[in-house]
């Protein structure tokens, strides 16, 4: 998940954008409100850190200017010049989701974080669910039949993006703009291959929940209204018999089969081999 700094305290943002990476978001780090602008613009933001006396302005009066213009992004305040009781107020009721004063201890500023990105659902259900997988945001846990699945912050990531817009096509470029700060380098397939590793989790793991590519757009987490079941067969069924099985359903979409279409339809019902990660 995305977050934005706002703040020209140099050394302040670099200890919070780097206990934020550490805690597995995505975090950028601009030091005006004019690139705050240009960067809520371009990037979907899940929360924007923002202080209040910056170069070009104060960061509250930024914060009242994206609340009149339809921003529902959680914004926090934090400051160290402005921190009476009357300014929390007057930010709180300017539009700020919280009002943050330095210095902070940095877990406290994570786990406040957190609390404001996950209002949004907390009238229903903050566990999201696909199938027999959740998702906690607050600990940013993934769990299969409630088991718990570690997997690495990249798959994390793309697996929280995709179960948040569960049954919806999420877009290549939106996985990038959610995965990656404008100064990370982003290999040309990094997303397939992302995609490819998540995919081998859920499968290991026994989740219902699938990831399924939709050609030249993005991916779509689906799970299937009720489990899937297999009726025991006798022994293991050889390797050759599952082949034979997936190269007549693939043929069986064919309005007039050939020949031809045999090989190819015996290469589609192979494993599929994982991408390797190319330069950009």
């Amino acid at each position: 998940m995305r977050i934005l700094v706002v703040d020209d305290d140099r050394a302040c943002a670099g200890c919070i954008t780097g206990i934020l990476r550490d805690e597995g978001f995505v975090a950028d780090h601009v030091t005006t409100l004019a690139d705050a602008t240009l960067l809520a613009s371009l990037a979907p933001y899940e929360a924007i850190l923002v202080d209040r006396m910056l170069p070009d302005g104060d960061g509250l009066d930024w914060v009242r200017e994206q609340r009149r213009a339809g921003s529902t992004v959680p914004m926090l305040i934090i400051t160290a010049e402005r921190d009476t009781v009357d300014h929390r107020v007057e930010g709180l009721n300017g539009g700020a989701d919280d009002y943050i004063l330095k210095p902070m201890p940095l877990d406290e500023l994570v786990a406040r974080v957190r609390a404001v990105m996950r209002r949004p659902v907390a009238t229903l259900d903050p566990v999201l669910r696909a199938g027999n997988v959740t998702f906690d945001p607050t600990n940013r846990e993934v769990r299969v039949a409630g088991k718990p699945l570690r997997m690495p912050r990249r798959e994390t990531c793309i697996f929280e993006m995709l179960i948040r817009r569960s049954g919806k096509t999420v877009t290549k470029g939106l996985l990038e703009e959610g995965l990656y700060s404008f100064e990370d380098e982003v290999s040309s397939n990094a997303i397939e291959v992302g995609i490819y590793r998540l995919r081998g989790h859920l499968m290991g793991s026994g989740a219902t929940a699938t990831v399924r590519t939709v050609r030249g757009t993005g991916y779509v987490l689906e799970s299937p209204d009720e489990p899937i079941t297999v009726p025991d067969l006798p022994g293991e069924v050889p390797q050759v018999a599952m082949v034979a099985a997936q190269v007549a359903v693939v043929l069986s979409n064919q309005a007039e089969p050939s020949p031809a279409l045999i090989p190819a339809a015996i290469a589609a019902s192979l494993p599929e081999s994982p991408p390797a990660e190319t330069a950009a």
